[in-house]
């Protein structure tokens, strides 16, 4: 190093003041250059992109948002005129609020009139299967429906409907679409379900902004307050559902357990420090290289992928537990020297030390780095970086901060026992048969272990929106899905044509309970090629049956089929509102084909369509949480094989510094902490995932920097000193992350907080010593 910046100078101190003055001013510049906060809260952008192809990537992210998009409203009464007072008052809150584009509550008389005639104007060239196949093998037959109908008192058949359409045609036709769409039917302007004597009312709305961003989460608040408005005005209840709500409760959540996290952490460090060091003066120090290392973290982590995750800062906030380490390790050097105590040969007897310690530390992060889920190399970034900006401050600053001299040895609490805990491991029962006990003990619980990759253990699910989702999906017969057939054609026309193929196929399913509904573009749009077998078929109803109609209604005049074929293009149809509920089924160009998706609603046996998708050149099955989920475990035993790859790297480092006698007992404790992590979560009735073995990697990089310190310093008071305090917050830090009611992050806090005890039990194995016999 060059000698201007040496160890301890003041140039090097000023170089780093220089970094931080930098990345300050360039964080500030992120911050308040972008509109919004850069803090990234969908859970989708941790998740790796699609493994399959680019058509199934589309698909999934026309899926997602459409439905992150759309908030779903469920109003119940068993008053019908109040249902609708609150209905109107709801539907004008709603709009008040400014966070939605469109609330498609009341459907105006010229929207239902648009849509009719819609649809009516089309009526001769689009049947039902069930009309087709009727029409094709007994054309007759659809007479006597039509008498069925007519001498129902209920089917409302009026004279006028007769007279445009007198085989009822349309009106079976339009009962089908509308039951494909949705259970509700419109009533006093309104979508109505009845379901066990409750009225129910639909209204929908389309979020003007990603219900990801802050800005927009600010809006449940305001929703929650008119529910409870019109509850206690109208004696109305409301359910509601949607990527927004589920969204908000996850920020709230990560604010709290960060808030939560980070501040117990700093209190703890606090409270430790006043009791050891009993000045102000090492908090100030123990402070600056914690927030120093989150500011550059948090910049260069912004700088790198934009925007900060806030599960990135979840894991963040007990990093503070990692980074206070290098801090500790000075502080105590200083503390056990007393007025002998000077400022650069300290940052000197402990540099080796510290420095090994970052290294392993950082050989575990890269680890994560490798692996392709954004979000693991967003937190190893964050992570790495961060550490690394807290040893530099340790090491660029505290020399020429901390010069004066601390209070003597004589005076830390606990010394006496701190003493005899170091005394213990002189003897051989002790370095043999405490890990003996934690290895015996942790291997009978690992005999019980299991594994869960499933992906929604990254996200917290509250009860009270999971039932409220369910009673919406119960009631509008509407279920969100993400699993999907993907299909492809050369064209528009051969897609629809395609998807007409597959018709039967899925009604076998249906029927077969392999999937309890289906959604199909075909069920809404026929292609040219079936509109015009359909024209075909009434043309010849009207020819063949006019008359015979006409005899048994006693009409005055005999039905004639005066229209002639106007084919309904699938642009054309796309480009009218009536298409609206159903758009995002079709995916638009993709890799110079058409493509479209199936919505399977309820998949009971999801093998048996994947294997049907298998055979198929133009279809794919697609199931983004199974897809990830399946992803989670390749990684999970990819970090596995990493994992023992950086252990193998570490312990050859270690032996080329220590010899191999010495290396081993340095990683000893380290391996078995890991071990003991593993069964800790298991005895907490935690499935183990990926992120279990994240924590084995904090585990690894932590231990190792316990033990290294006795490693090099040996028999010290200090140094254990320094480790326990090291330990404590780290336990602290991570503990608290054990709280989190999300189950991943519940599960990696209870290994790593049992894996840092045990290794900071264990360390001493690394002291080289004559050991005392039994």
């Amino acid at each position: 190093m060059n000698s201007k910046f040496q160890l301890g100078s003041r140039s090097l101190a000023l170089l780093w003041v220089a970094f931080v003055l930098i990345v300050s001013a360039l964080l500030l510049k992120l911050w308040l250059g972008s509109t919004h906060l850069p803090i990234e809260t969908n859970i989708l952008k941790l998740l790796p992109k699609n493994q399959q192809d680019k058509v199934a990537e589309q698909a999934f992210k026309a899926v997602s948002t459409s439905m992150s998009d759309r908030v779903i409203f469920v109003l119940s009464s068993q008053d019908k005129e109040k249902l609708l007072q609150a209905a109107r008052t709801f539907e004008k809150g709603l709009l008040e609020t400014q966070q939605f584009t469109n609330v498609i509550g009341e459907i105006s008389p010229d929207k239902q009139q648009a849509w009719a005639s819609y649809y009516f104007n089309h009526r001769f060239q689009q049947l039902t299967q069930t009309q087709r196949d009727r029409l094709n093998q007994d054309p007759q037959a659809q007479i006597q429906h039509v008498l069925q109908v007519l001498y129902n008192p209920f089917s409302g058949v009026t004279s006028q409907e007769l007279q445009s359409d007198p085989f009822l045609l349309f009106r079976d036709y339009l009962s089908q679409v509308k039951q494909q769409t949705s259970a509700f039917t419109l009533d006093s302007g309104y979508l109505f379900a009845k379901k066990e004597g409750q009225q129910y009312l639909l209204i929908t709305a389309i979020l003007d902004s990603s219900p990801y961003s802050f800005p927009t989460q600010l809006v449940v608040s305001k929703i929650e307050q008119l529910e409870q408005s019109i509850a206690t005005q109208f004696n109305t209840k409301t359910a509601h559902t949607g990527a927004l709500f589920y969204a908000s409760y996850g920020t709230q959540n990560a604010k709290h357990e960060i808030t939560t996290i980070g501040a117990f952490s700093l209190l703890g460090i606090i409270v430790l420090l006043l009791i050891v060091f009993r000045s102000l003066s090492p908090i100030g120090l123990a402070l600056l290289s914690i927030s120093v290392g989150l500011l550059v973290a948090l910049s260069v982590t912004i700088l790198v992928f934009g925007k900060v995750h806030l599960f990135s800062l979840v894991f963040g906030a007990s990093l503070i537990g990692v980074s206070i380490d290098y801090a500790f390790h000075y502080l105590t050097e200083s503390l056990s020297l007393g007025h002998h105590w000077d400022s650069r040969e300290g940052l000197k007897h402990i540099f080796v030390a510290i420095t090994l310690g970052l290294a392993t530390s950082l050989i575990g992060y890269i680890t994560m780095l490798i692996a392709p889920f954004p979000g693991l190399q967003q937190l190893a970034l964050f992570s790495s970086i961060g550490l690394i900006a807290a040893y530099t401050t340790v090491v660029a600053w505290y020399p020429v901060l901390a010069k004066q001299p601390s209070h003597n040895v004589a005076n830390v609490p606990a010394k006496k026992l701190l003493s005899a805990w170091l005394s213990a491991w002189q003897y051989s029962s002790v370095k043999i048969g405490l890990p003996i006990i934690c290895l015996v003990s942790s291997g009978y619980l690992l005999t019980q272990l299991e594994y869960n990759d499933d992906i929604r253990q990254l996200q917290a699910m509250p009860e009270a929106l999971k039932k409220q989702e369910t009673l919406i999906t119960e009631v509008s017969g509407m279920q969100a899905s993400q699993q999907m057939l993907v299909v492809t054609a050369n064209s528009e026309q051969s897609l629809l044509e395609r998807l007409e193929q597959l018709d039967s196929k899925l009604n076998q399913w249906r029927h077969t309970n392999i999937v309890e509904s289906y959604q199909n573009l075909s069920n809404y749009l026929s292609s040219i090629e079936r509109q015009q077998k359909d024209f075909a078929l009434i043309k010849n109803l009207y020819q063949t049956q006019g008359p015979t109609l006409a005899s048994d209604l006693q009409l005055l005049t005999t039905p004639i089929l005066n229209a002639s074929f106007v084919p309904v293009s699938l642009t054309g149809y796309l480009n009218n509102p009536v298409s609206e509920p159903i758009r995002f089924l079709y995916l638009g160009q993709i890799e110079g084909k058409s493509a479209a998706i199936i919505m399977l609603n309820q998949l009971n046996k999801p093998d048996v369509v994947k294997s049907f998708a298998q055979t198929q050149p133009d279809i794919s099955y697609l199931d983004k949480a199974e897809e990830i989920s399946s992803l989670f475990r390749d990684y999970r035993i990819k970090i596995m094989e990493l994992l023992f790859s950086a252990a193998a790297i570490i312990f050859s480092v270690l032996v080329k510094r220590y010899g191999f006698n010495h290396g081993w007992r340095i990683i000893l404790p380290s391996v078995i902490a890991c071990i003991c992590g593993l069964a800790a979560a298991v005895a907490a009735g935690s499935t183990l995932n990926l992120f279990n073995l994240l924590g084995l990697v904090l585990i690894l990089g932590i231990g190792i920097d316990y033990t290294l310190f006795f490693a090099e310093k040996s028999h010290s008071l200090s140094t254990l000193l320094a480790i326990t305090l090291s330990a404590i917050t780290t336990i602290l830090s991570f503990g608290l992350l054990a709280l989190s009611q999300t189950h991943a992050i519940h599960s990696f806090g209870i290994t790593v907080l049992s894996g840092i005890f045990v290794a900071w039990l264990l360390s001493p194995i690394a002291i080289i010593t004559k050991e005392k016999p039994q």
